[in-house]
């Protein structure tokens, strides 16, 4: 069972990296993903398919490392500039709480934009048609509040319509915890991505995004 959600982690992380970056890495292939966990899961000892599975992870390490002891929460994935781009692609990322979510929900993403601001999405492992929209119910009190969010263009993500300021000093402010219901004709999705460390890993991805 250990061994299962820490498989389920790193194939979130595996999304979420290839979310962040687009097309500029090699795994920018969806199948290509696909292919290598696929690999890597029928390796049968326990530790070499682990490895397997964190090689997968084309992202560079964070610009600045935790402390040792530290865990980071929020790691801050930096990719440089595709042929042709202007601005590498910087975010943070949170995976969904695998004990209580659906396998087709990897975490919540929040990355800087080429002109200041931010764009905050939920990343899917079970990609969605590209530029659609679905309801999706955010659960952070007693009310709960339906928003319609846009497909992304690679279909892995999905754009909530929220400043990430919503969750630090916003109405969600005092959320420990992000509840999702994704309503999808093939299936509904559901998670929950925890959010204790946000704010100082905002802050971190602020000074390294855009600034005009």
């Amino acid at each position: 069972m250990i061994r299962a959600r820490i498989e389920s982690t790193l194939w979130a992380f595996l999304v979420l990296s290839y979310l962040s970056t687009g097309v500029s890495t090699a795994l920018a292939e969806p199948g290509s993903i696909a292919d290598g966990f696929a690999r890597c899961k029928v390796i049968n000892d326990d530790q070499a398919r682990l490895d397997c599975l964190k090689k997968l992870l084309a992202s560079p390490p964070p610009a600045t490392p935790p402390a040792e002891g530290v865990v980071d929460r929020w790691p801050l994935v930096v990719t440089p500039p595709p042929p042709g781009g202007s601005h590498e692609a910087v975010s943070i990322m949170r995976t969904a709480d695998t004990t209580r979510s659906d396998p087709d929900l990897a975490g919540l993403m929040i990355r800087c934009q080429e002109k200041p601001g931010f764009q905050v999405l939920l990343a899917l492992v079970r990609p969605l048609p590209p530029r659609a929209k679905r309801a999706v119910v955010i659960s952070p009190t007693t009310t709960p509040t339906t928003i319609h969010a846009e497909i992304s263009p690679l279909g892995t993500g999905l754009v909530l319509p929220v400043e990430p300021s919503m969750f630090t000093t916003g109405q969600w402010r005092n959320l420990k915890e992000l509840a999702v219901l994704i309503q999808d004709p093939e299936a509904d999705i559901r998670g929950v991505i925890p959010l204790d460390g946000l704010a100082p890993a905002l802050a971190k991805l602020q000074a390294r995004c855009p600034s005009g």
